[in-house]
């Protein structure tokens, strides 16, 4: 062998510790990857059931926004609004496959804030709201 080649051995060694170093960066990569899903869990409804039926609570409230409601004026023309609607047939679903009893839902029509234009060459103005309204569901503890 010449002054400056490796043998078998050492070849052998330092791909052994080459091939360890990629086996623990995995396992880290692998472990961060599941932390970060089990928290994005967590921050949803069903972690927020599950984490409640872990702490013993027999009844869980959750509020989901249902529709929302933006009020446009327009120089000339007059008013109109525009409303988007959200479903949440699944999020119920996925607090219920956690061990919760849907038990009572109650509904908050909250106006955030209003437009108004004075209308063109007549007395008066015309006027729309933006609104929101939202769901308070409670569940009960199925045990």
């Amino acid at each position: 062998m010449g002054l400056f080649n490796k043998t078998p051995e050492e070849i052998a060694r330092r791909d052994e510790i080459k091939r360890k170093e990629a086996e623990r960066r995995e396992e880290e990569r692998r472990e961060e990857d599941e932390r970060r899903r089990a928290e994005a869990f967590a921050k949803t409804p069903a972690g927020q059931a599950r984490a409640a039926r872990a702490a013993g609570t027999r009844t869980f409230q959750l509020s989901l926004p249902l529709s929302q409601t933006t009020g446009h004026t327009v120089a000339m023309m007059g008013a109109y609004a525009t409303t988007t609607n959200t479903q949440h047939a699944s999020t119920i679903d996925s607090v219920e496959d956690e061990g919760w009893r849907l038990e009572h839902a109650g509904y908050v029509y909250r106006v955030t804030g209003s437009v108004s234009r004075d209308k063109f060459l007549l007395a008066g103005n015309k006027r729309q709201f933006t609104a929101r309204l939202s769901a308070s569901i409670f569940f009960a503890s199925l045990t």
